[in-house]
């Protein structure tokens, strides 16, 4: 993640070709699905705004081209108008690719660029190469409202000036020096035109580089939060979940189950573990720690959730176990441990070391947690009470203590 993140920030310095902004290659479909809407909404208005330019100048034409005032009427209210409303209709409706729709709206534009270059060849009259200059500030609102990629710009521009270089050649006044005019024209209007058009598509970019990257950035930081839960919900030394992490699963786990469902809680403490620290050492401490806290995982899985609760002491909670099963299941995580064969030579109890294991056996619903933990706490004392390495099972249901297991 943090590469895509370097990959976005060295995309918005936008030090590429003319200052341009790319976007990564990988993220090119995902610019061009966010901005389809927008470009196709673009060419829309773009017609819809340009049929009404067309109409409402004609009253100009009467002053541009007066021995053409009705071929001009026809060309606006009768060809451009309803052609006008017909492609803006398709625009905003069809559903076909982007390009198609550029094409379809170019030629809209190019149909009406004609039209009026059709005008100054078949006037006498001067003024109507005034129509020259609104050509070509229909070809720069094009440019620019438009949203069109920079070939088809290049592509518009030419056919424009051609168009406008065959009306002055067949209009009123043939003047060879009226070509230059019109090229110098182009160039002037055509030049802001096309540096509009780059930085809009500068800015759709950054604006979408920017909007990625701050979704990466909330990515992240919902990353580094859930990291940050879980490792405040583990025990560094043993990767089990430590007390927090493994009273937020037993909560979990217990709005999970039916009422009534078994429930049992097991207090597990390893036994003389401080003569082992003080004779061997803090590093072996911790090492055995760790083995004794893989052994208990194992044993408890597929049932069981294991945690450290502190020191030397872990818990392991399990549901769906009757007594006598349940017995066995503690059986094994006693078992478990000592047959690590960890060697503990001063331990009263045995020649390696062992653990003590208090459970006491509840039903959803009805044991309280706070109950079940003081009941395999209170379990657990009597096992260490009765000489260590064995099991002690209370069940809450019934008075007496239940069983002893030793090992």
């Amino acid at each position: 993640m943090q590469e895509d993140a370097t990959e976005l920030d060295r995309a918005l310095e936008g030090k590429g070709r003319l200052d341009r902004v790319t976007i990564p290659v990988g993220r090119r479909s995902a610019f061009a699905a966010m901005t389809l809407a927008p470009r196709r909404r673009a060419l829309s208005m773009s017609v819809l705004i340009g049929t009404s330019f067309y109409v409402a100048f004609a009253p100009g034409d009467a002053f541009a081209v007066p021995d053409q005032l009705h071929l001009a009427l026809i060309f606006r209210l009768g060809i451009m108008l309803p052609i006008g409303m017909a492609v803006f209709y398709w625009l905003s409706h069809a559903r076909c690719s982007l390009i198609r729709q550029q094409l379809v709206a170019c030629g809209f534009h190019l149909l009406a660029v004609s039209l009026l270059a059709l005008l100054i060849t078949r006037s006498d009259s001067i003024n109507a190469l005034g129509f020259v200059f609104a050509n070509y500030a229909v070809l720069m609102a094009m440019v620019i409202s438009m949203a069109l990629p920079l070939r088809l710009v290049l592509g518009l521009a030419t056919i424009v000036v051609l168009i406008q270089g065959m009306a002055i050649a067949y209009g009123p006044l043939r003047l060879p020096v009226l070509e230059l005019h019109n090229v110098m024209i182009a160039i002037v209007i055509m030049g802001p035109a096309m540096f509009a058009n780059r930085a809009l598509e500068n800015e759709r970019r950054r604006h979408f580089l920017l909007v990625e990257r701050e979704q990466l950035r909330q990515r992240q930081l919902a990353e580094q939060r859930d990291m940050l839960g879980r490792l405040a919900a583990l025990d560094p030394l043993t990767d089990l979940a430590n007390r927090r992490g493994f009273h937020a699963g037993l909560a979990s786990d217990l709005d999970r189950l039916a009422p009534g469902a078994l429930v049992a809680m097991a207090m597990i403490d390893i036994d003389h573990f401080k003569a082992y620290n003080d004779h061997y050492g803090h590093a072996a401490g911790d090492e055995a720690l760790r083995r004794v806290a893989q052994a208990l995982a194992d044993a408890a899985r597929p049932a069981g959730r294991a945690g450290r609760m502190g020191g030397e002491e872990f818990a392991v909670f399990v549901t769906g176990l009757p007594g006598n099963e349940l017995a066995l299941y503690a059986e094994r995580l006693r078992a478990s441990v000592q047959r690590l064969m960890l060697v503990h030579h001063h331990s009263t109890t045995a020649s390696v070391m062992t653990i003590s294991v208090g459970v006491a056996l509840g039903t959803a619903g009805t044991s309280e947690t706070a109950e079940l933990l003081g009941a395999a706490d209170a379990a657990l004392y009597r096992a260490k009470a009765a000489g260590r390495n064995r099991v002690v099972i209370e069940d809450l249901s019934r008075s007496d203590t239940g069983v002893s297991r030793t090992g």
